[in-house]
């Protein structure tokens, strides 16, 4: 598995055991007040790189998570609307992949391969014991599923839509402001499809305010080789 898989791999996991923390009080999720003093980047990528090369791989990464976790938990719902929306993701978040790495390839051509720190590996395991915090029940498939990936994709599509308001404003390359417009207008109408169904199927209240938790979850599992001390990778060619 490749570095950007291993990197959806442990978002998609970050995703579950935060949610399960939250939920059995074992994570505060600090107000809204500090979620907004949070930088949008989940740390993943090379801090010291320039911002769009930064947002592409952290936005690419933040997609894979959704791609795995839709595939995984909602491709085959018992309920119409949730495939659908399963469809919907993973269409258009793999189109916007592919154009994030053609622009890396043509905007930045001597950047290294994107970074997956070890220590996001290593967590993975601490991770898989965080999932028996939030109960087996989530995983059993059917409801506790849905309701599962309802919980966690709500604040996982916050992050993406804190991303792209900042590249808004920040990005240099005009192509990658109109991406973050059509991410922040797509995911947040998925927001608020999502919190209906939350609230109508199960009468559950949103989870918008777990993103800053879930982001700085996302960052300690993954890590980020400048965090390890270890040398990003030099392109070759």
């Amino acid at each position: 598995m490749n570095r950007t898989r291993w990197a959806g791999l442990g978002i998609a996991l970050a995703m579950i055991v935060v949610v399960g923390l939250v939920v059995g009080g074992a994570l505060s999720t600090g107000g809204e007040e500090s979620a907004e003093a949070r930088p949008p980047f989940m740390g993943v990528a090379d801090p010291k790189a320039p911002y769009d090369l930064r947002f592409i791989d952290e936005m690419i990464m933040h997609h894979q998570g959704a791609i795995m976790s839709s595939a995984g938990m909602i491709a085959d719902s018992r309920r119409p609307e949730l495939r659908d929306l399963a469809r919907r993701i993973q269409a258009s978040q793999k189109r916007q992949i592919q154009r994030m790495e053609t622009w890396r390839k043509q905007w930045y051509p001597r950047a290294g391969a994107p970074m997956m720190g070890m220590g996001g590996m290593s967590m993975m395991g601490e991770g898989m014991g965080g999932m028996d915090m939030m109960g087996r029940g989530a995983m059993m498939g059917g409801d506790h599923t849905d309701r599962m990936f309802l919980r966690m994709m709500i604040p996982h599509h916050q992050l993406a839509v804190d991303m792209g308001q900042d590249a808004l404003e920040n990005a240099e390359h005009k192509e990658l402001r109109g991406l973050a417009r059509v991410i922040v207008d797509e995911q947040s109408a998925e927001i608020e499809e999502m919190e209906g169904y939350l609230k109508d199927w199960y009468g559950d209240a949103s989870t918008r305010d777990l993103a800053g938790p879930m982001r700085d979850m996302m960052g300690r599992m993954m890590g980020g080789m400048h965090g390890m001390g270890m040398p990003q990778r030099s392109p070759t060619g």
